[in-house]
């Protein structure tokens, strides 16, 4: 399986690279990149930024990269991949984010050192394997890369941007 992570420079993006050896990640992102490339992961550049088509912009690069999955990072990426989530999928291209009415609840920017990924509720992976955490993303059905924060015997999970 092939993902697409956007956000490619960033070291985030290559922290997640842990999360996914199971598939072929190419780690996208605006303008250069750099040239090297792994046996488990390459560079790609996805051009200049414009952020009026950037779902188009995504898109095209998945269709062309033939990517199964997608994980966006920037913040200005986020909102308009996770609107164009049917668009994605009818091309069989999963999105790897919270349905777009939800995006508000999981966008509070707080970084945190456990993080998780989920699939439609279902852990892919986890830094520490903390039963609240997969709980509750399995009861929330989450979609995407979270930090998670217990505050106030409370659990806190936010999406994990650039």
């Amino acid at each position: 399986m092939k993902i697409l992570i956007t956000g490619g420079n960033s070291s985030t993006a290559l922290k997640l690279l842990k999360a996914f050896k199971a598939y072929n990640v190419i780690l996208a992102d605006y303008g250069d990149v750099p040239s090297f490339s792994s046996t488990n992961y390459h560079f790609k550049t996805l051009g200049v930024k414009n952020e009026d088509t950037i779902a188009h912009t995504l898109l095209n690069n998945c269709l062309d990269e033939g990517i199964d999955v997608i994980l966006p990072l920037h913040n200005f990426e986020i909102e308009a991949v996770a609107k164009a989530e049917i668009l994605f999928n009818e091309f069989n291209i999963e999105v790897l984010l919270p349905k777009a009415d939800d995006l508000g609840r999981y966008l509070n920017g707080h970084k945190a050192n456990d993080w998780a990924v989920f699939n439609s509720g279902e852990v892919v992976f986890i830094t520490n394997a903390d039963e609240s955490i997969i709980a509750h993303g399995n009861a929330e059905q989450l979609n995407g890369v979270f930090y998670f924060n217990h505050e106030d015997e409370n659990l806190v999970c936010n999406l994990i941007t650039v």
